[in-house]
């Protein structure tokens, strides 16, 4: 790796206190041979940043400090970078760690396997929590807590179904552009105490259940014609809330699945049981292809992984002191600023389908023939035909008469 100036590396120093000394990034053993594993331990840490013992030297030497370091990979070049909450929304990366620690927990409760900062071939992350799930089906459990535009969604969604991995997103914020461009889920803004606490935490969206209505029961006009009922019956998928870790098991068990259906001009994405999925199907209903609306985005670079605890882009120099990159702090006001201006995609209302979904098979009527003077009209179908009188109950002949012996 050439990223030498003579003897002085460009990147920042970091003092690591599980070995009492600085660490060399540009060193596969990072500098301490007798420690095998240093750094996969290093970034596999999930504690808080104040608690990983990693801090800056010249920080410590120029102002007597101690500011806190994390150290992360990005497309194979090692980084520690400056921990300072002032540098993204507060409380952001805490609150992903504490979905990846939940993810991590709800997967491994229910006998699964889970991987934190999984990355793909070129060093570059794929994903926050990879999860290994029955018949070996891989499900990647991403936290969606900043903005992201739809197409970067697909796109990012695309490239993970192209490495055999079910994209798994999760959104706190009812406007987020995610909704719907992708299988989702939605909980409420928590604080991170709230996520990582040993208690419920409710799914309000992107978890969808299926019921079939009679329209002729329904108490509003038929969703089709506008106007009275059509004595069919219609699929309607109305919201699901469920527990957050019971949702990671089913979906981990494949209990769960995602759907990609069409109302109209619209496209719905959402998450269902295997019995409701198939109950669509068995009453008419069709599901769309999951990559039906990646086609805009087919030509287009994957976005960049998103990462809250990514630091600052630009590799400063040994002596930076840690300052608030001006540029960076524009860059989250235009997100946030973006997010104010766009109306709530999860409205929390149920979805009617504008086709109507096979209707029960309508029961055989006898058919009844016409009544002529003179004629007896007895019979099912083709009538008696022969000569009659006229009777209270119509025109019969002697044999079909009311109160005639019947053999």
């Amino acid at each position: 790796m050439d990223d030498f100036d003579g003897e002085t590396s460009k990147r920042n120093p970091v003092f690591c206190a599980l070995v009492d000394a600085p660490l060399d990034l540009d060193r596969d053993d990072l500098g301490h041979p007798a420690h095998p594993g240093l750094w996969e331990r290093l970034i596999g840490d999930r504690r808080p940043v104040d608690q990983r013992g990693l801090h800056c030297p010249d920080c410590r030497a120029d102002r007597g400090a101690r500011a806190w370091m994390y150290v992360f990979e990005r497309q194979g070049l090692r980084i520690a970078a400056h921990h300072n909450p002032h540098r993204r929304p507060p409380g952001g990366r805490d609150v992903s760690d504490a979905y990846r620690e939940r993810y991590v927990r709800a997967a491994e409760s229910a006998g699964h396997t889970a991987e934190v900062g999984v990355v793909d071939a070129n060093g570059r992350p794929r994903t926050d929590v990879l999860v290994t799930g029955a018949g070996g089906q891989r499900y990647g459990f991403e936290a969606q807590l900043s903005y992201l535009s739809a197409a970067a969604a697909r796109a990012r969604a695309a490239a993970a179904r192209a490495d055999g991995i079910t994209a798994v997103w999760h959104a706190v914020d009812p406007r987020s552009p995610l909704i719907d461009a992708v299988p989702w889920t939605r909980t409420d803004d928590l604080p991170a105490a709230a996520v990582r606490a040993e208690r419920d935490l409710l799914v309000r969206g992107g978890v969808r259940a299926l019921s079939l209505e009679l329209c002729d029961r329904m108490p509003t006009p038929c969703p089709i014609r506008r106007q009275g009922s059509c004595g069919r019956r219609h699929a309607r998928w109305g919201p699901r809330p469920r527990q957050f870790d019971d949702l990671v098991r089913d979906i981990a068990a494949g209990n769960c699945v995602p759907l990609t259906v069409r109302a109209g001009r619209s496209v719905h994405r959402f998450w269902s049981s295997v019995e409701d999925r198939e109950a669509f199907l068995d009453s008419g209903g069709t599901v769309a292809p999951a990559d039906e609306a990646d086609a805009d985005t087919a030509d287009r670079a994957p976005a960049p992984h998103r990462s809250t605890a990514s630091g600052p882009r630009h590799h400063p120099r040994r002596g930076t002191r840690c300052l608030v990159d001006r540029a960076d702090r524009a860059d989250r006001a235009e997100r946030r600023r973006r997010f104010a201006g766009l109306p709530a995609r999860d409205s929390g209302e149920a979805i009617w389908f504008p086709e109507p979904t096979a209707a029960p098979a309508p029961i055989p009527r006898p058919e009844i023939g016409p009544v002529r003077r003179g004629v007896c009209s007895a019979g099912h179908g083709t009538a008696c035909g022969r000569g009659a009188r006229l009777y209270p109950g119509g025109w019969f002949c002697g044999e079909h008469r009311p109160g005639a012996a019947r053999a």
